[in-house]
């Protein structure tokens, strides 16, 4: 059936057609059934309480209040669509922006500048958004998707691969894989694959179940990688776990740090305890109670009162603040405070304050500068060389 004019259905009502050369005004619960494969409307479709299609449809507009939309097949919209309830698409979708009440639900590839939802927007097939929001949650499963923005008062759940440039939720972000640029969420992200990321906030804890690449990482609380990570910047409010190597530039932590192995190019900074079961490698190090490690290689490490350097040591500078407990030392400068002890020592100069006391080997090849009542084991030694190797 071809129209001319504008055409009106009505309430509940089953119609077949081709081509609409006007508007299109469907009543409440009607259904329009395409006689091939697609009706096209030349003009716009509005519509009361809801609609259904049944086949493809290719239209200006579409203005739907007090109601919920279906199209069984593709739907292409040259403009808008506003849908005042739910829009569901069992094909693809392809318009400029689209406004939906409460839940979008697209099951092919959907192509638009702006899509938003009062409650959900689900995305099964691939999609190439400039910006997408949701007012609790978006879940996006389709692969290769090119997205701009996306944000959800609540959650967003990414399955599905493709480049997104910014993701930003209230509760919680989920990815299982992806090259993201900026990840936020107000509590929690969960990264399930290997995910690439430039920058990743939380305000309570981040988790890296996969290998993983980032930029700048930061959580209030916690931060856990299962695997390797590799990264630019680390920082915590209280912890930070890394059960496999962790490669990167700077990591800071109000508490705690472990991983398997670390290698950092700039600093380490943690409030209380920095554990490695095997080796730390960086620039500068400082800790306020513990450094645990097979062995330490840095510049300059710096241990806080009454703390304990737990770690065979080669570093260009060793400061031991008062009352710290150190095992064996390489170094070309070491200070050690009121009260602080070591193990064996090869420096290049010393200096050891009073109630400081080495209990093994003391080497050194330039100067040591001793206080009264520091305390040396054995006779001092000077020698020409500091051993190049491990302790």
């Amino acid at each position: 059936m071809t129209m001319k004019q504008t055409m009106k259905l009505k309430k509940k009502s089953r119609t077949k057609l081709s081509v609409v050369e006007g508007d299109l005004k469907i009543a409440k619960g009607a259904t329009i059934i395409a006689e091939k494969d697609t009706i096209v409307v030349n003009g716009k479709i509005k519509n009361k309480g809801g609609f259904k299609c049944r086949g493809n449809l290719k239209v200006r507009d579409i203005q739907s209040e007090k109601g919920s939309v279906t199209i069984f097949g593709d739907l292409e919209v040259d403009r808008d669509i506003y849908v005042d309830k739910k829009l569901t698409v069992n094909g693809t979708l392809k318009a400029d922006n689209v406004a939906v009440g409460m839940t979008i639900k697209v099951k092919g590839v959907v192509k638009a500048d702006k899509i938003a939802a009062g409650m959900k927007i689900i995305l099964n097939g691939r999609a190439e958004v400039d910006e997408m929001s949701a007012g609790m949650k978006a879940i996006l499963n389709g692969k290769e998707n090119q997205i701009g923005k996306i944000s959800a008062g609540m959650s967003i759940i990414i399955k599905g691969s493709g480049k997104y440039e910014f993701i930003s939720a209230g509760m919680s972000i989920k990815a299982s894989q992806g090259d993201i640029g900026k990840a936020s969420a107000g509590m929690s992200v969960i990264l399930k694959g290997p995910v690439k990321l430039d920058d990743v906030s939380a305000g309570m804890s981040l988790k890296f179940k996969d290998t993983a690449v980032v930029g700048e990482a930061s959580a209030g609380m916690s931060i856990k990688a299962f695997k390797d990570l590799t990264f630019e910047k680390v920082s915590a409010g209280m912890s930070v776990k890394i059960r496999g190597q962790a490669v990167g530039e700077n990591i800071s932590v109000g508490m705690s740090l472990y991983a398997q192995e670390l290698t950092v190019q700039g600093k380490i900074s943690v409030g209380m305890k920095v554990k490695a079961a095997k080796e730390i490698t960086c620039d500068e190090l400082s800790s306020g109670k513990k450094i645990i490690a097979k062995f330490v290689k840095a510049r300059k490490i710096t241990v806080a009162k009454r703390g304990r350097l737990l770690a065979d040591v080669s570093a260009d500078e060793v400061i031991l603040k008062e009352y710290v407990r150190a095992k064996n030392i390489i170094a070309l400068d070491l200070e050690m405070m009121e009260n602080s002890r070591a193990n064996n020592v090869y420096v290049e100069r010393l200096i050891i304050e009073d109630g400081a006391r080495i209990t093994g080997i003391l080497e050194y090849t330039d100067s040591i500068d001793v206080e009264a009542g520091a305390k040396i084991r054995r006779e001092p030694k000077k020698v020409v060389k500091l051993p190049q190797h491990k302790i």
